[in-house]
């Protein structure tokens, strides 16, 4: 069971004023009297600022670098950390893209585990490397933003905040910790989408850890997704409620399945991962399989 979740500069003016008394002549060199003014330069968001947005879902914030609020007022992104292209990411006549923001990407997804307080994977959150737009790169912006936004579901709708995230999913963190959930939009093969369901209420899914893909090639069929993400999300399943190989052999209704936290961009930029769930087939639970051991589900 697999988806892929589609994921002007300001110039100071110099003035002067005078002041009482005689005026005093100057020399007739315009150049020497007066100090050389600072370079103009695009001014830079900071780390813990938060952002406000028109978009709805993951696919368009992507488009859209947001406006700053207050992180006590509604607002869909945080930044967990700004950091600087350098070396050939940064004397490009554009921004850098897809696999040239693979060290932005590293250094973005480490920023949002620390902002957060745990791996990001494990919340409903998504991260997002921002880049100057050309008007700020060609004045001189190399600065990148490490996003995070906080998302309703896998299906990637934006979940708007009043709280700042940081810190949210560290150990006995709030509702963005992922944990049982419901199937939507279930077919013979697949699914659409996880509601969040309390462990104690009727659910068909649990999180039960994230992945990463061992090879590099973007998964382009069935086959290569379940390459990338099968025998290790099985392992983690397994691991995870603490059930034998044997016991999982002859379970009827207990499954996995694998949500990738990428696109094909990201991908390109080094993020592999996978979000994995034990799932349960045709009916429902209300109890956390977390280390359940060789139960019949």
């Amino acid at each position: 069971m697999k988806r892929i979740a589609l994921l002007a500069c300001a110039v100071a003016l110099l003035g002067a004023s005078t002041g009482c008394g005689q005026v005093k002549a100057g020399d007739g060199d315009l150049v020497d009297d007066w100090g050389m003014l600072a370079a103009a330069k695009v001014p830079e968001p900071e780390a813990g600022s938060c952002w406000t947005s028109t978009a709805t879902d993951v696919a368009d914030a992507f488009y859209t670098l947001g406006t700053q609020k207050p992180c006590d007022m509604e607002h869909s992104f945080e930044t967990a950390k700004v950091g600087h292209f350098t070396g050939d990411a940064a004397s490009g006549s554009a921004s850098p893209q897809s696999a040239k923001l693979a060290d932005a990407w590293k250094d973005c997804s480490q920023a949002a585990d620390d902002y957060l307080g745990a791996q990001w994977q494990d919340g409903r959150v998504v991260v997002l490397v921002r880049v100057p737009p050309e008007r700020q790169w060609d004045g001189g912006a190399r600065y990148y933003r490490c996003d995070i936004a906080a998302v309703r579901s896998e299906f990637g709708k934006l979940d708007p905040r009043t709280t700042t995230m940081k810190g949210a999913l560290a150990k006995g963190g709030d509702a963005l910790r992922l944990g049982c959930g419901t199937q939507v939009g279930v077919s013979q093969d697949s699914w659409d989408d996880i509601t969040a369901t309390p462990c104690d209420q009727p659910h068909d899914t649990e999180y039960v850890g994230t992945v990463t893909s061992p090879g590099n090639d973007y998964p382009a069929d069935e086959k290569a997704y379940d390459a990338a993400f099968g025998k290790t999300c099985e392992a983690k399943m397994l691991s995870y409620i603490g059930m034998s190989r044997n016991s999982w052999a002859s379970q009827k209704a207990l499954y996995y399945g694998y949500w990738m936290t990428a696109n094909k961009a990201d991908w390109a930029a080094g993020n592999h991962t996978a979000r994995c769930y034990a799932m349960v087939d045709k009916k429902k639970i209300s109890r956390s399989l977390k280390g359940a051991g060789n139960i019949s589900v």
